[in-house]
């Protein structure tokens, strides 16, 4: 799931720092977990479909595309 999160903001021009995503993730999951009075590893198992990560991604590229983020630091890095 990490990997194809990464790999995808990756295929857009994101680098993002994998350990930070491992951490992200686990949290997410547990806080689902929690709300369904389940453990992570049934989050995973039961509710977690194989194409998650690429799907939470897309939401993020979608998220920086909406806010002009990535203009923002394409512009910042030419005035650099």
């Amino acid at each position: 799931m990490v990997d194809e999160f990464t790999a995808n903001l990756y295929q857009h021009g994101i680098v993002i720092d994998r350990q930070s995503v491992e951490r992200e993730m686990r949290d997410r999951i547990a806080q689902i977990a929690d709300r369904l009075r389940v453990d992570p590893q049934t989050v995973l198992r039961e509710h977690a479909c194989d194409s998650w990560g690429r799907q939470m991604s897309a939401g993020v590229v979608d998220q920086i595309q909406s806010e002009r983020l990535l203009d923002v630091a394409a512009a910042n890095m030419r005035m650099s």
